[in-house]
């Protein structure tokens, strides 16, 4: 199975994957800055984050800052919701578990699976994407852009 199929299977769940996500942060008890949000304030930029990650995958490139518009765009919202850095990283490990599961689950329901190497890249893209989102959300609440007066 080529990268461009495997993105492919995660878009074509990403309902699945995203609800899945959703069910783990509402029940983690850790979590306690979701408790205000709606249910699609808690989603909002997370299907964009996922289809961004696709992209990558679908290119082999490597995340950076320049390609993880999606995921800096999360950052400032949950910043701006008064999001904890701490839920926030909780959060995307969770997204991380989530979209980690769904590719064994790709894999599980090919005959024949798709090469580990595959499966390797499109991990290695996904986790590399979750960890410079991390590493962006360290920079906005180390250093608090100014929250306009309301």
């Amino acid at each position: 199975m080529s990268q461009e199929a495997i993105a492919d299977k995660i878009e074509g769940r990403i309902d699945q994957v995203i609800g899945a996500w959703c069910v783990s942060v509402r029940q983690d008890s850790r979590i306690e800055s979701d408790q205000t949000l709606t249910l699609p304030e808690l989603i909002d930029h997370v299907p964009a984050i996922v289809e961004e990650i696709c992209v990558l995958i679908r290119k082999g490139e490597t995340p950076s800052l320049r390609n993880v518009n999606e995921g800096r765009a999360n950052v400032y919202t949950r910043f701006y919701q008064g999001y904890k850095g701490r839920d926030l990283v909780r959060e995307l490990s969770l997204l991380r578990i989530s979209l980690l599961d769904h590719l064994i689950e790709i894999s599980m329901g090919e005959p024949g699976g798709f090469d580990i190497k595959e499966w390797r890249n499109a991990a290695t893209i996904l986790n590399l994407y979750l960890d410079e989102e991390m590493r962006y959300a360290i920079s906005v609440y180390a250093n608090p852009p100014m929250i306009p007066p309301q």
